[in-house]
């Protein structure tokens, strides 16, 4: 069949796209370690009383109207019975690593959408599997056996019938869109199923009669343009099935951050300093894991009127140890401090201008003193945990938060982005 106004290039037609998800993905990571909660209402993000959203909920959950992005008291109104927890993100890491590890083993074109969805490329290997189904079905299962979760897998010409297919096949199953289904398949699917219809679009759109994608098709290219500007173009062809998107893999990154929003609106600055000091410390091991220097270090704050400030500061030298980083951080933060005496709800630290080596200045041989002190904390956080070693203002978390096993302390939201 072909879909109005527009038709799947030859080209678009030879590439087999999969798109994995990790089905309720924290949730599930909550659920295998603690069996008692398979089949209850499950929410992660936080506690039913405090403020912030629902990073994801089970299945059980989704009954009631619960949806991840919901504030956590809404969650409550919806559905009081559901267990609350606030959720462990170094633990999902693990988990997300080794999601990936195995996703690699089979083709080097995969996109990293999240920590729990992936998009795989099998156009370029033809020559090392005889079936693409069948490979595709294979990673589902090996997946499920060695993490332990479960996956919903969708494959397809392209990325979105791909995250389409997957959509059909959750939870927990396998869908595949064949070449000449696509107008059928996409039909009675409703447009909020489309990336970048939002809510107001939505709304914009429903006022028109345009409920399904079929609808969409009647609106011409021209009426698009004037009610979404360039973004038209994008909504014309994607409610067609049409993407041309290649797989954005994973190459050099631009820069790593970490940050945190806190369980209650924080005013005292030594706690503040204790928290920019260890996310100083996370960013510094992720900059040395990834071989990397920051010739850039930015401070971000949000302020309890939701007010967001950074300053940033080029550095001549690039760092990757903590204790410059957070010198430079220090200074940064202070500056933003001093100019308002309002209570933080977030504070963050990020390193960008990455570049791959240091070099040779007057100041070498301390460079080389830190960078020797940097090896030898990491050779003893790999053996004993993060916590075994910590600045004593680090060390005022602790009464904070709780430890994870020597992994570190388990904040409320601790961002994991590059």
């Amino acid at each position: 069949m072909r879909l109005p106004g527009a038709q799947l290039s030859s080209c678009q037609k030879r590439r087999y796209i999969v798109h994995i998800d990790l089905d309720a993905f924290f949730a599930s990571v909550e659920v295998l370690l603690n069996p008692s909660l398979k089949g209850k209402p499950l929410v992660v993000g936080g506690l039913p009383h405090e403020r912030g959203v629902a990073a994801t909920c089970s299945y059980e959950a989704r009954k009631y109207g619960v949806h991840s992005g919901l504030p956590l008291r809404e969650c409550y109104k919806l559905c009081p019975q559901a267990i609350f927890v606030r959720g462990n993100y170094h633990l999902y890491q693990a988990f997300s690593e080794k999601f990936f590890q195995i996703l690699h083993d089979y083709t080097p074109d995969v996109e990293e959408a999240s920590l729990d969805e992936a998009y795989l490329e099998f156009t370029r290997c033809n020559q090392l599997y005889s079936s693409f189904t069948e490979v595709a079905k294979d990673i589902k299962r090996r997946v499920e056996k060695e993490v332990g979760l479960s996956v919903s897998v969708g494959a397809a010409s392209n990325k979105i019938l791909a995250k389409l297919a997957t959509r059909r096949a959750k939870p927990g199953g396998f869908f595949e869109l064949q070449p000449g289904e696509e107008e059928e398949f996409l039909r009675e699917l409703d447009i909020s199923a489309i990336p970048g219809i939002g809510p107001k679009a939505q709304v914009m759109l429903r006022l028109l009669n345009v409920h399904k994608i079929a609808d969409l098709w009647r609106l011409p290219l021209a009426t698009l343009r004037s009610l979404f500007g360039v973004m038209g173009d994008e909504l014309y062809l994607l409610s067609r099935g049409i993407d041309y998107r290649p797989l954005q893999t994973r190459g050099k990154s631009e820069s790593f951050s970490r940050e945190t929003t806190f369980l209650q609106d924080v005013w005292d600055r030594d706690l503040l300093l204790a928290h920019l000091a260890y996310l100083s410390d996370r960013l510094a091991l992720a900059l040395r894991q990834e071989k990397f220097y920051a010739q850039v270090i930015e401070v971000k704050a949000r302020y309890s009127d939701f007010k967001t400030v950074s300053k940033r500061r080029f550095l001549s030298m690039p760092v990757q140890e903590m204790n410059r980083i957070y010198r430079v951080a220090e200074k940064l933060f202070l500056d933003l401090w001093d100019k308002s005496r309002l209570a933080l709800r977030l504070v963050g630290v990020k390193g960008s201008q990455l570049v791959g080596e240091r070099h040779l200045s007057l100041f070498e041989f301390y460079q080389e003193k830190d960078e020797r002190l940097s090896q030898a904390l990491d050779r003893v956080r790999e053996r004993y945990g993060f916590t075994a070693v910590l600045t004593g203002r680090e060390k005022m978390l602790g009464e904070v938060y709780e430890e994870d096993k020597g992994r570190g302390f388990i904040l409320k939201t601790a961002s994991l982005t590059r």
